[in-house]
């Protein structure tokens, strides 16, 4: 049997009526081949799920041949199809998400869908206070983190000026959010060789077996550069 049914476009959210070759299934319930398995494995083939209300033929959306071979499926699926209406307005009715294919068939049935749109404008305001709300939480966890990143380097600060060693990763923030300029070289030695230094340039670092000591000369540099650097600021 071939006849126009009410289902979603490929974009998801357009809704179309195509005319589908259907087979009958359960009582006003028919399947329409929608993909083959790429394996040849039949039992997940996927299959339109199409209910008939009077003369209306619509998508109640897709299933794999090994459910609807299921035991029970098809009984399930007639009385899904039957209470359609009733549960599509209880579900309105609780707020919950009313769809555009919903609102048409109610449409093409004769049916009042104005329940049906203030539910869904209802839901979609609500689905946007939320994401605005979480947006709003997010930055302030954003800032939230970045005022502690700033402490943190504050402290670290402080304790370098004051002669205490630091890590050589907080030294290369520190002078970075200062807008003090290193060699990418001695960043370079920084970052794999010193596990810490301090303002006299004095560094702690990793010493590998059987290779020589780095040069930390640009280290020594770029520790005293900093302090002029600051004291000029």
């Amino acid at each position: 049997m071939k006849t126009k049914v009410l289902r979603y476009k490929f974009d998801g959210n357009t809704v179309v009526a195509p005319y589908m070759e259907l087979e009958p299934y359960a009582e006003n319930v028919y399947v329409s081949m929608s993909k083959k398995n790429e394996y040849g494995n039949e039992s997940e083939d996927y299959f339109h799920v199409v209910c008939k209300i009077n003369n209306v033929y619509f998508s109640c959306g897709q299933s794999s041949r090994r459910y609807l071979d299921k035991e029970g499926a098809r009984e399930e699926a007639a009385a899904n199809c039957r209470n359609w209406i009733a549960t599509t307005l209880e579900n309105a009715k609780n707020g919950g998400y009313v769809s555009q294919l919903a609102i048409r068939v109610f449409g093409e049935l004769g049916l009042d869908s104005a329940p049906l749109v203030q539910a869904r404008e209802a839901y979609i305001k609500s689905q946007e206070q939320k994401r605005m709300e979480w947006k709003r939480k997010e930055e302030e966890e954003r800032k939230h983190k970045e005022a502690q990143w700033q402490r943190l380097l504050d402290d670290n600060k402080q304790k370098f000026l004051a002669g205490e060693k630091i890590t050589a990763e907080m030294f290369l923030e520190i002078t970075g959010r200062d807008g003090f300029d290193i060699h990418i070289r001695t960043k370079g030695t920084l970052n794999k060789h010193v596990t810490a230094i301090d303002r006299a340039g004095t560094v702690s670092f990793r010493k590998y077996k059987g290779r020589r000591t780095p040069d930390f000369t640009g280290c020594h540099k770029a520790v005293r550069e900093y302090l002029a650097f600051f004291a000029g600021k």
